[in-house]
C-alpha cells in the first residue's frame, strides 16, 4: 500500500493541474490543528481513534503542550475527486498571534487557503489577520464553518437562528475579503453557500456538509440536527465524513499551481 501510494504520488507531482498547495488559517483555538489532523485520518495517514488527539502538525514539544500551533509544518495526502487522483500538499500556519512572521512565511508557499472559524464565536481579530495576510500574498480563500455542533447541542439554537449566524459569519468574511483583496479579486473571491465554497461541521465529530454535498447525498440539515442532538456523530461522520467536503471544496474552488502562478 506504501509503496503503491508513493508511486501516485510521484505521478501527480508530474501533474500540475491536480495539485493543490494550500493552508488551513484561523484564530487561536477555534480547530484548525484538529482540522488538519481529521483530514489526514480521513486520508488515510493517521488513524481515525487518534485524529483530534494526536495533533500531527503540533510537532514541537511546546506546542503539544500548550495546545497551539506555533511553527508551520507540511504534509501531503491524495484524495480522489470525480475519479481523479489530487496530491493536496497541506502547509499547516501557526494560529497564535505571537506567530505571525511564520504565517506569512507559510503564505508564500500556498495559493490557497481554507479559513476556519469557530460557529460560536465567528470572526475574531486573529481571523481578520490571517485573511488579511493570505490576501496580501494573492492566496484565495473558502470558508470551513466549524464547531456547529455546539450551536445544535449547546446553544440550542433553532434552525432559523443558526441560518442567522451562518449568514452573520459568510458576511463578516466577504467584507474582509471586499476590504483587503486587491480590487481585481474583491468580487471573483467571495465565498458563497451555493457554490459550495462554504462548508459547516464539526472538526471534533468528523462530520461536515456543504450544499453541493447535500444536493449529492440527499442528506438534509434537518437529519444533520436530529443526528447531532441524538449523540449519533460517528453515523454522520460516515454519511458525511468531513474530509470529503472539506477537499470537494479545496479541488474545486482553490487554484491549482499553473493557475496561481500566472497572477502571483
Amino acid at each position: 500500500m506504501a509503496k503503491e501510494m508513493t508511486e501516485i504520488v510521484k505521478e501527480l507531482m508530474e501533474k500540475p493541474s491536480n495539485i493543490r498547495n494550500i493552508g488551513i488559517v484561523a484564530h487561536i483555538d477555534h480547530g484548525k490543528t484538529t482540522l488538519t489532523d481529521n483530514l489526514l485520518a480521513g486520508a488515510g495517514m493517521i488513524s481515525q481513534e487518534l485524529a483530534g488527539q494526536q495533533l500531527v502538525m503540533d510537532f514541537d514539544k511546546q506546542e503539544q503542550e500548550r495546545g497551539i500551533t506555533i511553527y508551520a509544518a507540511n504534509v501531503s495526502m491524495v484524495h480522489e475527486y470525480r475519479g481523479e487522483n489530487y496530491l493536496i500538499n497541506l502547509i499547516d500556519t501557526p494560529g497564535h498571534v505571537d506567530f505571525g512572521g511564520d504565517v506569512t512565511r507559510a503564505m508564500r508557499a500556498v495559493d490557497g487557503v481554507v479559513v476556519v472559524t469557530d460557529a460560536v464565536e465567528g470572526c475574531m481579530p486573529q481571523t481578520e489577520t490571517v485573511i488579511r495576510q493570505a490576501l496580501r500574498e494573492r492566496v484565495k480563500p473558502v470558508l470551513f464553518i466549524n464547531k456547529t455542533d455546539r450551536l445544535i447541542k449547546e446553544l440550542k439554537l433553532t434552525p432559523e437562528e443558526m441560518q442567522e449566524r451562518f449568514k452573520k459569519i459568510i458576511t463578516d468574511v466577504n467584507m474582509l475579503i471586499q476590504k483587503f483583496a486587491e480590487p481585481e479579486y474583491k468580487d471573483k473571491w467571495t465565498v458563497n453557500v451555493n457554490d459550495g465554497s462554504v462548508a459547516f461541521g464539526s472538526a471534533t465529530k468528523k462530520w461536515a456538509i456543504s450544499v453541493p454535498m447535500m444536493q449529492k447525498s440527499g442528506i438534509t440539515f434537518k437529519e444533520i440536527i436530529e443526528m447531532t442532538e441524538a449523540g449519533k456523530e460517528d453515523e454522520l461522520s460516515k454519511k458525511a465524513p468531513l474530509h470529503e467536503v472539506v477537499l470537494d471544496m479545496v479541488i474545486q474552488h482553490l487554484p491549482n499551481p499553473l493557475e496561481a502562478q500566472k497572477y502571483r
